[in-house]
């Protein structure tokens, strides 16, 4: 066993006296604190950008396929569901989300034909305007059935148009709805008012007000038949990517443009709710300066504490240089009990954080409104990768931060140190 490593170990087993104790006490609180701090900026922050993103591109899958001058509200214009040569999309080559990234077929990406209409839902009682989105039996609606809560999504397969609609639990309660339900609801085309009479199959609950408060899913054939169109036209197709294809869509739909006709475009879906988006994006500087200053709070802590050692301890420090000791040696011991105390505060706030972490991932206990958080209850995301370095860059940044005041080890005179006292 090493002088260094001997003498290290009585320090962590000897108790802290005088004013040191107060001093490391708060130290290792803000330690603790500042861990707890930014576990819980980590985990919320790609909680709300895979619990916010999840749910539109639910709604909207992540690319959208239309004409130029479509909206994501209504398309005037129908598509021929064969103007896309879907078969050289499939063998293409998805973008590279980074430069120097190996490129993967796009053979897993899913697309579902849509088209929507405005209407407007009239009830004994109320008048509300709503969406109607039109989908076909090759939609995918495994989002909507992780979040209903009531019936059963409505049966597209068959050959007769069903009338079967879904409706979020926000629209039934504010129309005064329930399951089983007839919706009567109208809409303009071409200033002729066309009624359609709807049956409420099932209830979902998002908690995305953007979204519940408005939409209604239900057969395509209603909109095609509303609009006039063949069978085969629609208006426009979602496309449904892979989660290893979703980090650039940007990327992925100048992809799938070089593929498309002329008078088609994709769009990636961050495009048509740019303020949700780049509120997600905002999260992440706000994180990163969260990260920055707990840690500068960490070492400033550490410093003050490195600093009140060496002042209690000068007297032996001074034994130890007269002794022959050397200086690196010296400096080496007072940064591992520093580092200890680091080491000490972080695995007490990780095991804290990452308990409370999961408590509300479990449990959802601090709610949230959806009307201006988009969802019910923060969210909890573990990115492991994220929190292990957040520990490794805490304990770079406490070791390059005494590293300095290490220097005044080294002034102190061996004949006035025997003397402190």
């Amino acid at each position: 066993m090493s002088v260094e490593y001997l003498i290290f170990n009585r320090f962590i087993r000897q108790k802290n006296t005088g004013y040191t104790r107060p001093v490391v006490r708060i130290a290792l609180f803000g330690v603790i604190l500042s861990c707890i701090v930014m576990i819980f900026s980590i985990c919320i922050s790609f909680g709300f950008k895979n619990e916010v993103s999840r749910q539109v591109f639910g709604f909207s899958g992540h690319l959208r396929i239309g004409h130029y001058q479509t909206s994501s509200v209504q398309a005037p214009e129908p598509i021929d569901r064969d103007a896309v040569d879907w078969g050289a999309i499939v063998g293409a080559e998805s973008a590279r989300p980074t430069k120097g990234a190996q490129t993967a077929p796009l053979r897993q990406f899913h697309k579902q034909a849509f088209a929507t209409q405005i209407g407007l839902i009239k009830t004994d009682i109320y008048n509300h305007g709503i969406q109607l989105k039109g989908v076909d039996q090759d939609y995918d609606f495994s989002f909507f059935e992780s979040c209903l809560v009531e019936g059963h999504i409505p049966d597209l397969t068959d050959s007769i148009t069903s009338n079967d609609v879904l409706i979020s639990r926000t629209l039934a309660q504010k129309l005064h709805l329930e399951l089983g339900d007839k919706l009567r609801t109208y809409f303009v085309n071409n200033d002729d008012v066309r009624a359609r009479a709807f049956t409420i199959s099932g209830i979902y609950e998002s908690g995305f007000t953007t979204f519940d408060e408005k939409m209604i899913i239900g057969d395509l054939r209603h909109i095609q038949r509303l609009n006039g169109w063949d069978a085969d036209e629609v208006g426009g197709f979602e496309i449904v990517l892979p989660n290893s294809a979703i980090r650039n869509l940007n990327e992925q739909a100048r992809m799938f443009d070089s593929f498309l006709p002329f008078d088609l475009v994709a769009i990636p879906i961050t495009s048509d709710f740019p303020e949700i988006f780049n509120w997600l994006d905002l999260m992440d500087m706000n994180v990163v300066v969260i990260l920055v200053i707990m840690a500068l709070v960490v070492a400033i802590s550490l410093i003050s504490v490195f600093v009140v050692m060496i002042i209690e301890k000068t007297n032996e420090i001074g034994i130890f240089k007269t002794m022959g000791m050397s200086l690196a040696t010296l400096r080496r011991i007072f940064v591992w009990k520093v580092m200890y105390i680091a080491g000490k505060g972080l695995l007490i706030g990780n095991f804290i954080g990452l308990a409370l972490c999961w408590i509300q991932k479990t449990y959802p206990i601090i709610k949230l409104d959806p009307a201006v958080y988009y969802i019910k209850h923060i969210p909890i995301q573990f990115e492991w990768s994220w929190l292990i370095f957040c520990n490794i860059g805490t304990l770079a940044i406490v070791l390059l931060a005494v590293l300095l005041p290490s220097i005044a080890i080294g002034k102190i005179k061996e004949a006035e140190a025997v003397k402190f006292a």
